[in-house]
């Protein structure tokens, strides 16, 4: 016999997890957190409290990013209706509401509860550092709602939603799970956070060349950096923007190698070869713009695994 409840539910629960988006989650997110854990298990021992705090603290950020983040991008991005246009293979929303998977309200409320679980997970962990503890948390709870929601809205303005939204996220999922794990800071977990971070934006702005008509056709408009440089400078400019961003990582992975840790300057070597496929890509082409992105994605998944177990090896 059918179970009519269970057939009901079972549009919500697939919509659920097509909003995790779990590749950039693990290139980006979970990246941070390997550069920022390993090196704290290396400095204070794992055992199974350790091993606890861990898994809380790793919850905690994929669930603002994963369940918040992304059910206000695609909420916001639905209603401006930039993702009902894109042509977009990686980027263009989850499709949930196109698909019936979810209603607006419900994506609203995942994000709301997406909130409301790391703020248990922070309340816990307020016992073992204190007030910090809620000052990171604000820093991931700004981010996923900043990014896409009015009226901040940051991701709709060039510059704004990578540098005073996505930036800090990425930086404190690094530096703040150090810190609740060993009650310290340390300047390698800092620049490697950084560096990482930095090439994080990059492909970020990579994958958001295949949106830039819907984008800009979008209301309210959304103007992102390469949106930007595409009215100012033409498509073909577009591809220096996530460029850019690779050489940042360059710049920071040079003087973290220099003044902090040779280890750190290996990481000149994934961000030249980042520059070297964003200046290659097609603006024009989306397969160019995606296959480009999953490049990016591996090779900064990659920087971050070696750069966390190096530095968590004592190099």
């Amino acid at each position: 016999m059918v179970d009519f409840n269970e057939v009901a539910l079972r549009p919500g629960i697939v919509g659920f997890f097509r909003i995790t988006r779990f590749l950039p989650v693990v290139a980006s997110t979970l990246g941070a957190f390997a550069i920022g854990i390993l090196p704290a298990i290396a400095a204070t021992g794992l055992n199974f409290l350790t091993a606890w705090h861990i898994f809380l603290i790793v919850f905690a950020g994929t669930t603002l990013h994963c369940v918040t983040g992304h059910a206000y991008n695609d909420f916001a991005d639905w209603r401006s209706g930039t993702d009902g246009r894109s042509p977009g293979i990686l980027s263009g929303g989850s499709g949930v509401i196109e698909e019936g998977l979810l209603h607006e309200h419900s994506l609203f409320m995942i994000g709301l509860a997406g909130m409301a679980l790391p703020l248990l997970v922070a309340l816990y962990l307020y016992s073992l550092r204190g007030v910090n503890v809620i000052y990171i948390l604000l820093i991931g709870v700004w981010a996923g709602a900043a990014y896409s929601l009015p009226p901040f809205r940051l991701a709709y303005r060039p510059l704004a939603g990578e540098w005073l939204a996505l930036f800090p996220a990425f930086i404190t999922l690094t530096v703040g799970s150090f810190f609740i794990l060993t009650g310290n800071v340390s300047r390698q977990v800092i620049a490697a956070g950084i560096i990482h971070g930095l090439i994080t934006l990059g492909w970020i702005m990579q994958h958001h060349l295949t949106d830039i008509k819907s984008d800009l056709n979008a209301v309210p408009v959304k103007t992102t950096t390469p949106a930007y440089v595409y009215k100012n400078w033409g498509l073909s400019a577009t591809r220096y923007v996530p460029a850019a961003y690779f050489s940042f990582a360059v710049t920071a992975a040079l003087a973290s190698g220099i003044w902090i840790n040779p280890v750190l300057a290996l990481s000149v070597i994934p961000s030249c070869l980042c520059i070297y496929i964003a200046v290659k890509t097609d603006p024009s082409d989306v397969r160019s713009i995606t296959g480009a992105e999953i490049k990016m994605l591996a090779i900064a998944t990659v920087n971050a695994s070696v750069l966390s177990i190096l530095l968590a090896s004592g190099f």
